[in-house]
């Protein structure tokens, strides 16, 4: 009974370690209407920044899901990553009192992965163009990115019932100019 519902459990994981459909239309109107707070252009959806983020996607997925950024090995664009855990519940207890947990793939939409996201803004410091010293916002920089006009977007589900997003801008927001003197100048977002 015991090898009955391992190999069970391990066919259900295979079969949901597979692509989230994601609305192209919701993410993309989730980023325009944040957009249009700044005066930023809107972007318009690329299936081919899609087939960028679907390879990546699945690599992480085939990694086991870590949340680490391609760098350029799926083209020169911008980057935004998202994970979300397995969603778990107990509803029942086992003979002796012990619940018996239960896991399934959370039902996360477009729009939540582009708030998470554009979120980081309470972490921005527009006086200086940077973020809080130990906080992350590029994320947020790269959804609002003025000269950014594309993105396409994929998500994978994992073996352990995670999942990742990976969003691919073009042209790349958080970039900055180095100039002649060395000096580093970090471009604005807007």
């Amino acid at each position: 009974m015991l090898r009955c519902a391992l190999i069970l459990l391990c066919l259900l994981t295979y079969i949901n370690a597979e692509e989230i459909t994601i609305n192209s239309k919701v993410i993309t109107k989730a980023h325009n209407d944040l957009r249009k707070k700044y005066g930023s252009p809107a972007l318009v959806y690329s299936e081919s920044l899609e087939k960028s983020a679907r390879q990546w996607a699945k690599k992480l997925q085939v990694d086991g899901c870590e949340m680490v950024h391609s760098q350029g090995k799926v083209g020169p664009s911008g980057e935004n990553l998202f994970w979300a855990s397995a969603q778990k519940r107990a509803n029942t207890k086992d003979a002796e009192g012990n619940w018996i947990w239960q896991q399934s793939v959370q039902n996360v939409k477009e729009t939540a992965v582009v708030k998470a996201w554009y979120d980081e803004v309470k972490w921005y410091d527009y006086d200086t163009n940077s973020c809080q010293q130990g906080k992350m916002c590029g994320h947020y920089t790269q959804v609002i990115w003025k000269t950014t006009t594309e993105l396409g977007c994929a998500a994978m589900v994992c073996t352990d019932l995670s999942q990742v997003w990976v969003c691919e801008y073009s042209p790349a927001g958080n970039v900055s100019i180095r100039h002649l003197s060395g000096k580093v100048e970090k471009i604005k977002p807007y």
